[in-house]
């Protein structure tokens, strides 16, 4: 049985839309994600699935590399694409 409200970016499929629901983790890696464009309330999407459980999501345009354990303490849901 799958919780939305526990999905992650290491869980996304590939160009899926997401809205960023919450980042767990520690006080300087979360205001780094954020200074970088991952926060709360954002948009983004997994564009490559790397080897060893990285990501690669985009935000506002911009490329940013993900650990899998960062990709998997950053919690998602689906969102509606934006034509």
């Amino acid at each position: 049985m799958s919780d939305r409200s526990a999905m992650t970016i290491h869980d996304c499929p590939r160009d899926c839309p997401l809205l960023v629901t919450a980042v767990r983790l520690s006080g300087d890696a979360a205001f780094r994600l954020g200074e970088l464009g991952i926060r709360v309330g954002t948009t983004a999407r997994v564009t490559h699935r790397a080897a060893f459980g990285g990501r690669v999501v985009d935000v506002a345009g911009a490329r940013l590399a993900l650990d899998e354990l960062t990709a998997a303490l950053i919690h998602v849901t689906p969102a509606k694409a934006v034509a």
